[in-house]
């Protein structure tokens, strides 16, 4: 069992790190965008019609794939004031209650998002024509690798409060 649970980890570490390579493309693409809007309506006096639609969009998975990212590393916002009063051993208590509750509210997340992603098959973006549900699939999308790395970093220790994941300030 262990070496299942060292495996998925394992995986999931790759899956964390690819992540972060595509949400920085992300970022990095809808900054380009707005920095060409710009260009385009101040410098030529044009409008790229298309690119906010393109920037909302991407901002949307950005968000949601950045969501998983964060509890990866424990690093969700959080009001800390009772857990800083608590002994290690009831913190530990908490956190692990708290894990428990956000897989559940991914869960429940992932679960309304595909009902949504099913109600929204017909529907095209008015700039892009995208069709609609693979912007609402970052819901689901980024609920089921919320969960999943939570369950993955159920065995690592707690860090200390105002930590992140490896230890670095949040």
């Amino acid at each position: 069992m262990n070496a299942v649970l060292a495996g998925f980890t394992a995986i999931m570490d790759r899956v964390y790190l690819l992540l972060r390579a595509v949400c920085v493309g992300i970022l990095a693409a809808y900054l380009g965008l707005v920095l060409m809007q710009v260009f385009f309506r101040y410098v030529l006096n044009e409008s790229l019609f298309w690119a906010e639609e393109a920037v909302r969009f991407s901002m949307v998975w950005s968000v949601l794939l950045g969501s998983a990212l964060v509890a990866r590393d424990r690093a969700h916002i959080r009001i800390d004031v009772v857990e800083n009063l608590l002994p290690p051993r009831a913190r530990q208590v908490l956190d692990r209650v708290l894990d428990l509750l956000m897989v559940v509210f991914a869960i429940i997340l992932a679960v309304t998002g595909m009902r949504f992603v099913g109600r929204s098959m017909m529907q095209t973006s008015p700039s892009l024509n995208l069709p609609m549900w693979l912007v609402y699939c970052a819901v689901p999308v980024g609920a089921v690798l919320q969960a999943l790395f939570v369950v993955a970093v159920l065995r690592r220790p707690t860090p200390p409060t105002g930590q992140g994941h490896e230890g670095e300030p949040v």
